[in-house]
């Protein structure tokens, strides 16, 4: 069973991407939802950001303010680093949990890592293949505003925080072309699961 990284940048589409596949027959493993998990109190990670960021990025329930603390280290790099160094580990090692259970039970045609920090996660070596999700960068800042209710600059800020085109497409055997219509995503998709999936 194959086990696919799958990434690309903010606002590239990569939910809609992994949605077809899942409807393709794929497993999906959603590192950001594993993300939100592990810094929830009284999970692995949330000491360590609390130790480093202070009691500001907490709610008044004591849960971390996920918006707050994307608001901190999307304007400063070296607070990302920071957040990426210590959630990464925990993440990697759930994922690697969840690919364990999955190959057991052997029901998915291939496995996919949805994850928009695989390479710096360390998760590159355990896929078998990468696929990179593209969109134009004005189609990817149009969306990042809808999505998060933020200014065109902040969303372009959190674009360039990222990286570049030519470095996500360095590393990826497969692209899929996400700027277009729903229907153009799902071809590509149904072609690649040919090629990549086995029961």
């Amino acid at each position: 069973m194959n086990v696919i990284g799958l990434t690309g940048g903010t606002g590239s589409g990569k939910g809609v991407v992994s949605q077809c596949l899942k409807e393709a027959g794929a497993a999906i493993i959603d590192a950001d939802l594993i993300a939100h998990d592990i810094i929830k109190k009284g999970r692995p990670a949330y000491n360590e950001l609390v130790d480093y960021f202070g009691e500001e990025i907490l709610q008044e329930d004591g849960q971390i303010f996920r918006r707050k603390l994307g608001e901190i280290v999307f304007r400063e790099k070296e607070k990302l680093a920071f957040l990426n160094r210590c959630t990464h580990k925990y993440i990697a090692q759930e994922i690697q949990h969840q690919i364990q259970e999955l190959k057991e039970q052997n029901l998915a045609k291939c496995i996919i890592i949805d994850a928009p920090l695989l390479v710096e996660a360390g998760l590159v070596g355990i896929c078998d293949a990468i696929w990179v999700v593209y969109a134009d960068e004005e189609v990817r800042a149009r969306r990042v505003m809808q999505r998060d209710g933020i200014t065109y600059e902040m969303a372009k800020a959190r674009i360039g925080n990222q990286k570049s085109w030519a470095e996500y497409k360095s590393y990826a055997q497969e692209v899929i072309d996400n700027s277009a219509s729903l229907e153009a995503v799902q071809a590509q998709v149904v072609s690649l699961m040919k090629k990549y999936g086995q029961n």
